[in-house]
């Protein structure tokens, strides 16, 4: 049997804590550190991500609940509403009637909803008169929307007007139940 001098025993410790503490730090301890390195890059882009994600949550559900309400506008203006009779009704409410034109249009957009589109034209009238009445369709509770709006001068009477309203209005088909959302 061989035997080993105190110096050789201590040197053969030595050398297998050596290999001991680097296989620990080369298989562990430097494996943890790049990881952690790459988490503390990675954390800010993710956290961004996800405010990016909650944004975008957040306008969905108000599209979502934009929508909902909008469907059930539809459906309590019940199916004897029409766009024409209503908009008659207020161009004479605002004492637009003999100044007012109005050409209807009904198009289907998606199976399901039917959109009256009607174009009203109004003559020599003035500015005040042509925001009140828009304001009153915007502001209606029937589901209706200013689609263009344009406005000219009178070549004749600087202070009058001439406009071309487009207002929309969807509905839903007899058919049509519900919304699949």
């Amino acid at each position: 049997m061989i035997r080993f001098t105190q110096r050789e025993k201590l040197l053969t410790v030595a050398s297998a804590m050596f290999v001991l503490i680097w296989s620990l730090y080369a298989l562990a301890v430097k494996p943890a550190i790049a990881r952690i390195a790459t988490l503390n890059r990675v954390i800010p882009q993710k956290r961004s991500e996800l405010e990016q994600l909650q944004s975008a949550s957040k306008e969905h559900l108000r599209v979502h609940n934009s929508l909902a309400d909008l469907h059930s506008r539809m459906a309590s203006q019940g199916q004897d509403f029409e766009l024409l009779p209503f908009l008659e009704s207020l161009t004479q409410q605002h004492n637009l009637a003999e100044h007012a034109a109005m050409k209807p249009q009904t198009l289907r957009p998606v199976p399901g909803y039917t959109e009256t589109v009607v174009e009203v034209e109004l003559q020599d009238v003035k500015l005040s008169q042509i925001i009140k009445f828009v304001s009153a369709i915007e502001s209606s509770k029937i589901p209706a929307r200013t689609g263009t709006l344009h406005i000219m001068r009178d070549a004749t009477d600087r202070n009058r007007l001439h406009a071309v309203v487009e207002i929309h209005s969807a509905k839903l088909d007899e058919t049509q139940n519900g919304l699949v959302f």
